[in-house]
């Protein structure tokens, strides 16, 4: 990682200290940023580092959620068992996806719209299934607080969840970043042909990178469905929690290993802080006030808030100091 990743990092963790010493309220908003900066860092290992990207995640989001807790709700099956099942089902769905667009040559937008496609038809399906519960949805029921059932007795100890999960997810990006899979991932999305000529098998690093990530999305599904205790079609299959995490993952920086988090951390507590704010006064006030202050973050930061601070970084290390002579 470069120096402005590691200054991210240290702002990360001081900030995951600040909701300490705050009210519930905040630690919920805290608990939900980590959870959607931890999906964000997810996704970044497909769309960011090797260029697969996704417009479906919610496909591998609800599959985690509804893997558990039906097995929760039908049989009484332990949500971590359901949490690994729900991982393997969707590292199984994003290999399957990844194939498809390798076997029928479909790249870039197209490959995203395919993944949309995925996400739409899992929704519909799910929403006319009746033991899924269809469109009423699934209300789960609550367990014995605590680790073994993922329902937490406090909004504390929600958030230190939500800490793990994105622990987890930072620590399986870093790995991937600074390993030669991570160096194959970025050589086949920087130019997939001259990737092959060198001996990558531009295949296995799309496969391997979406299964990742549907991996570690499916976990975030499992922990925000034992946290909600409902399940419904739109809230985990819809293209809402997708649409948040690229926009999060384009402000933040994507292909950084912080970048998706800096931008969960800055615009999902500034988003519900706008709807609390200005929500109840003006219809749409506090949308307008979110969507300037994005639009402020994508032309200050045109490449991200860590790719564009890494090369100001850069360029004023290379740039020389005044009086001295140029080599």
């Amino acid at each position: 990682m470069t120096r402005v990743e590691y200054g991210a990092c240290l702002v990360v963790l001081l900030g995951a200290l600040a909701p300490f010493w705050l009210g519930s309220y905040w630690l919920d908003i805290a608990f939900l940023t980590a959870m959607y900066a931890g999906i964000a860092s997810a996704w970044n290992v497909a769309g960011g580092f090797s260029g697969t990207a996704s417009f479906g995640h919610g496909l591998f989001f609800g599959i985690g959620a509804y893997t558990s807790g039906a097995l929760f709700y039908h049989f009484g099956t332990s949500p971590w068992l359901g949490l690994v099942l729900g991982a393997l089902l969707a590292a199984l769905a994003g290999v399957v996806i990844a194939w498809c667009g390798v076997r029928y040559s479909i790249r870039g937008l197209s490959f995203a719209v395919l993944t949309l496609a995925f996400a739409e038809i899992a929704w519909m399906f799910v929403s006319t299934f009746e033991p899924l519960g269809a469109s009423r949805g699934i209300s789960l029921p609550p367990g014995a607080p605590g680790l073994a059932s993922l329902q937490f007795p406090s909004a504390r100890a929600s958030f230190l969840a939500g800490l793990a999960f994105l622990a987890l997810c930072q620590a399986v990006a870093w790995t991937v970043h600074v390993t030669p899979l991570g160096f194959r991932f970025r050589a086949v999305r920087e130019n997939e042909t001259a990737a092959q000529a060198m001996g990558i098998n531009p295949v296995l690093v799309r496969v391997t990178a979406m299964a990742l990530s549907g991996a570690l999305t499916a976990i975030a599904g499992t922990i925000y469905a034992q946290y909600l205790l409902f399940l419904d079609p739109r809230t985990f299959f819809g293209p809402d929690v997708t649409i948040k995490v690229i926009l999060f993952t384009l402000v933040g920086g994507i292909g950084s290993v912080w970048g998706p988090v800096i931008g969960a951390a800055l615009l999902y507590p500034a988003g519900e802080w706008l709807r609390a704010a200005f929500g109840g006064q003006v219809p749409g006030l506090d949308i307008l006030f979110y969507g300037s202050l994005v639009m402020v973050c994508c032309l200050t930061f045109p490449s991200g808030i860590v790719g564009t601070i890494g090369r100001l970084v850069g360029h004023a290390k290379r740039s020389p100091t005044p009086g001295t002579p140029a080599a």
